[in-house]
């Protein structure tokens, strides 16, 4: 599908069920917000879910509380049946967590926006478009093609969903579309300035504390061109500090010239664990994710672990190793 093509089916229906993926982010939420907003703006009837709670950092993105957890919601099942299931910001059904069993399997469609390419077979009306930068581009690409009024607080979340997932305008996928959504949105109320600062300048102390232990694990191989980080989940509970203020971890060793991809192991509360991986463009870690069950861009890309933390580790490592001893063109 297109954009005019999911516009087109977005007109076509009247319920809807948005989710994003499990620990959603700035790009993820802006993106259901906007979408929710819009949507209902033109007389849809509109539900957004995810599986967990937003980190309290995005709360500027959804100020009016439109967004859910499952927790906090008494789905009734009729209402899923006729709904389309709207997945935003990611690529495989797997990610939603418990909105798989829960709505996705229930609804009456399944719509998949997103901006990660496809690795595998999903059962889904799909909408993937990795030229785009992030999902809150595409949806705004969406809302112009519906015609809908780009409301300030629909501008301020999809321009926040466009900073976060373009590194505030610096990654590879970032082209002049970008920027010309992002003018766009400014028109519309979006503030800059105000944006920035939500994003990165207002972080708890404990956020602080959390990054400072992190870093304290760092290792680095391959003559330095590759470094890993570590969070468990004793880390971050001594800490004080929520998960999702890992977000943005992993990008601290690129800072370095030598450092060519950043890799980062972290646990949750839960002790899930997950591994995410970043690029300065050298080698494609979107390949070595996806041989762990995950995927993402070339540039970056994640998986959740299915071994313990050093068994995962060493096999990543080996990988990443491989992949930086390959020939290049």
């Amino acid at each position: 599908m297109n954009i005019a093509e999911v516009a087109a089916f977005l007109s076509s229906r009247d319920d809807f069920i948005l989710s994003s993926h499990e620990s959603p982010d700035a790009d993820g939420l802006g993106a259901e917000f906007a979408l929710a907003n819009s949507l209902s703006s033109i007389g849809k009837r509109v539900i957004v879910i995810n599986a967990e709670r937003y980190s309290d950092a995005y709360g500027f993105i959804d100020q009016s509380g439109l967004i859910k957890c499952l927790a906090e919601v008494d789905l009734d099942d009729a209402v899923v049946s006729r709904s389309v299931s709207v997945l935003l910001d990611t690529n495989d059904i797997m990610y939603t967590g418990d909105i798989a069993d829960r709505i996705i399997a229930k609804a009456a469609d399944v719509l998949i926006i997103d901006h990660h390419e496809i690795t595998g077979q999903i059962d889904a009306t799909i909408c993937s478009l990795p030229m785009y930068s992030s999902t809150c581009e595409m949806i705004y690409r969406i809302l112009l093609e519906l015609g809908c009024d780009i409301s300030r607080d629909s501008a301020l979340a999809l321009f926040a969903g466009i900073v976060f997932d373009t590194g505030s305008f610096s990654y590879s996928k970032t082209g002049a579309g970008t920027f010309e959504a992002a003018l766009d949105l400014v028109r519309h109320g979006a503030n800059p300035s105000t944006i920035h600062s939500a994003l990165y300048e207002s972080a708890a102390i404990s956020a602080l504390l959390l990054r400072k232990e992190v870093l304290s694990t760092l290792e680095l191989f391959s003559e330095d061109r590759i470094a890993i980080q570590t969070m468990t989940g004793t880390i971050l509970a001594a800490s004080g500090s929520a998960y999702q203020d890992a977000e943005g971890l992993i990008n601290v060793p690129l800072q370095a010239a030598c450092v060519e991809v950043s890799i980062f192991f972290k646990e949750n509360e839960e002790g899930t664990l997950r591994c995410s991986l970043r690029s300065k463009g050298v080698i494609n870690v979107a390949q070595i994710a996806q041989s762990f069950g995950g995927g993402g861009h070339k540039s970056a890309a994640g998986f959740k672990s299915p071994y313990p933390l050093e068994t995962i580790k060493a096999k990543v490592l080996e990988l990443v190793v491989s992949a930086l001893l390959e020939p290049r063109d």
